[in-house]
């Protein structure tokens, strides 16, 4: 993972490292310690024991796809239905039931990976961003952890995983507003890099217009990798305001100037299929003077989600998409949980 204000901006050399990494060679400022190992003294003056550690080293271990899933359960009106247990829940993969054996329905540690669009047309409304950002991460949970990324034409890890709220306000203040939107390589870039080795539940709170200029990495890759990191993903989308103040203020200062509206929707629609596909959602400020709601919206629903595991009875690792079913035995209720999932490979 690369270190604090690092800058990934040739994602596409990002790739050909973490496939170096695959082989053990990935350079350093690529390198993720997961934790420190400890080191064997030398060899042992009883030969016993050295042959005691080598039988032991040489235990077979089993390997299963343990696959996790998030459920948000609404009734129509939208509220929260709580209070459900384990039995409530059904969990098919490719049509076949699967046995739930891991279940929480209260709030369980998250990673927070908080992605900001830092390109020319959030310039007038980023005091509004730096506020909301600050009060959100401030009032995470206890367990959870949050980081920082911005990107426009590049993609930088402001701040790693932590709760340093104090480095936060100088960090955002610190950031200028300029350049294109390179939406997808951000996406890639965040869930290969900055998810790697976590194993906690995940989240990405991404803020942007929606409109991608110039990335490396194509949707479809963005979207891919975005599955493969097990993040639910929650945007924040300006494209409906866009479209409604585009022969207004920002439409005169130029900022869209010359963008059909069909671009948008076109956004927009893409935006929804990536945060369906990852079991998160998009939200719609009529601003980002309203993200402070917006916020409160995603802390409420990661708050109030049951998480779900289970041992996949298919355990080939083909690296194929399998789909998945939630069924909540609940009148009239409203699921939302990503509809599948890569397997291992």
């Amino acid at each position: 993972m690369g270190k604090p204000d690092s800058k990934f901006d040739n994602p596409r050399r990002f790739a050909w490292h973490a496939w170096l990494g695959r082989l053990g060679f990935a350079p350093l400022i690529f390198a993720f310690i997961a934790g420190a190992q400890q080191k064997e003294s030398s060899t042992p003056a009883n030969p016993n024991i050295s042959q005691q550690k080598e039988q032991q080293g040489f235990k077979i271990g089993v390997e299963v796809n343990m696959v996790s899933v998030p459920v948000t359960v609404r009734n129509r009106e939208g509220g929260f239905v709580k209070g459900l247990n384990k039995d409530s829940f059904r969990i098919y993969e490719e049509g076949a039931e699967q046995e739930i054996v891991t279940f929480a329905q209260e709030a369980v540690p998250t990673r927070i990976a908080i992605v900001l669009d830092t390109s020319g047309s959030v310039r007038y409304e980023w005091g509004a961003i730096k506020f909301a950002t600050k009060k959100f991460a401030e009032n995470l949970k206890p367990e959870d952890q949050f980081s920082l990324v911005a990107f426009n034409t590049e993609i930088r890890l402001k701040m790693d995983w932590g709760r340093n709220f104090d480095r936060l306000d100088p960090v955002l203040s610190s950031i200028y507003c300029k350049d294109n939107t390179n939406l997808w390589d951000a996406i890639w870039v965040v869930s290969n890099d900055v998810f790697k080795g976590i194993t906690e539940k995940k989240a990405m709170i991404i803020m942007s217009d929606g409109l991608d200029n110039n990335s490396s990495f194509s949707y479809e890759e963005a979207l891919n990798a975005a599955i493969r990191s097990e993040a639910a993903i929650y945007i924040v989308s300006k494209t409906e305001a866009v479209r409604q103040s585009m022969l207004y203020d920002q439409a005169k200062a130029g900022v869209y100037s010359g963008v059909p509206k069909e671009v948008f929707l076109q956004a927009d629609a893409i935006l929804r299929k990536l945060a369906y596909e990852t079991g998160g959602r998009v939200l719609y400020p009529n601003s980002f003077g309203q993200l402070n709601d917006v916020y409160a919206q995603v802390d409420e629903e990661l708050r109030n989600q049951y998480s779900l595991g289970y041992i996949s009875t298919n355990q080939v690792k083909d690296g194929k998409y399998r789909n998945i079913e939630v069924r909540v035995g609940w009148p009239d209720a409203v699921i939302t949980a990503r509809p599948g999932y890569f397997a291992p490979k």
